[in-house]
């Protein structure tokens, strides 16, 4: 028994020796590779045709950038390139086309015949190449994302009619007053003044004007009468749906005084009524 288990094992050892000698004549493993041994094209001369095309471009030409793209992968999968001179046309594209898109959006920005659709073009294909060719942390592509988002902020900041509206909360019954909303407004504009890179849109038509304090203020004064209005009405409308208690009294006398505090022109007489109502109903 113990020759027949000592076969047994010797047998299993040989077995597992021989397996792994013949393992790759056994089990075919892949061995393909996406490059050739060397390149079968002009390294050099695959970089130029790409420079010298862009060279012509004022900015992003998504047509340009495509059939570039098309013909390096095609080459690429034909195995026209080693990995090093892959490597090489590869990033020079890559390079090559970040920096057009990039500079065609400066231009955009910066011309003397500015126009919106132009500079959304632009954008556009700084987007698109951040995202086909994996770019999005790239520094130039970071800081063209930068400048457009402030441009975009600032663009709908000082092209909107500024209304400042009151709303009375219900549940802490208090409100923002009007001061209150119209220094939040100047104070976001100053942050978009403050921001560094609102040196490269500062020159944009109404930009500077939309952004600058006084015009803010002087364009939402004649809002404060028609605020102080439709504020007290808000309180007026809530107060007549409420229980009239002592509580509520109480609490209207503290917000009439509130409102006085902040406007002594408007509404006010609509208050004045809804606490006489009020008043009457807890002091029959």
């Amino acid at each position: 028994m113990k020759i027949i288990k000592l076969a047994a094992i010797f047998a299993v050892l040989v077995g597992g020796i021989f397996l792994a000698i013949k393992w790759n004549s056994l089990f075919s493993v892949s061995t393909t590779t996406e490059y050739a041994t060397e390149d079968k094209l002009n390294i050099t001369d695959e970089c130029n045709r790409i420079r010298e095309a862009w060279e012509k471009e004022s900015g992003w030409n998504e047509a340009l950038y495509r059939d570039q793209r098309a013909d390096i992968d095609q080459s690429k999968a034909m195995k026209m390139f080693s990995l090093e001179g892959y490597n090489k046309v590869n990033n020079c594209l890559r390079e090559t086309v970040a920096n057009k898109a990039c500079e065609g959006y400066k231009n955009a920005l910066h011309s003397d015949s500015f126009k919106d659709a132009a500079l959304q073009q632009q954008f556009a294909g700084v987007t698109l190449l951040a995202k086909a060719e994996n770019m999005e942390n790239d520094p130039r592509i970071v800081n063209i994302k930068a400048i457009h988002k402030l441009y975009t902020n600032v663009n709908g900041f000082v092209n909107r009619k500024h209304t400042i509206t009151p709303k009375f909360d219900t549940k802490t019954t208090d409100w923002r007053s009007f001061i209150s909303l119209q220094n939040a407004l100047v104070s976001t504009a100053k942050g978009y003044r403050n921001d560094p890179l609102f040196k490269e849109i500062e020159h944009l038509p109404g930009f500077q004007q939309g952004l600058d304090e006084k015009t803010i203020r002087t364009a939402t004064n004649g809002q404060r009468p028609s605020f102080y209005t439709r504020l007290s009405q808000q309180i007026v409308d809530y107060f007549s749906g409420v229980e009239a208690t002592q509580e509520n009294l109480n609490l209207l006398n503290q917000i009439y005084k509130n409102f006085a505090n902040e406007e002594t022109s408007y509404g006010l007489d609509n208050l004045a009524t809804i606490k006489v109502e009020m008043d009457g109903l807890v002091n029959p």
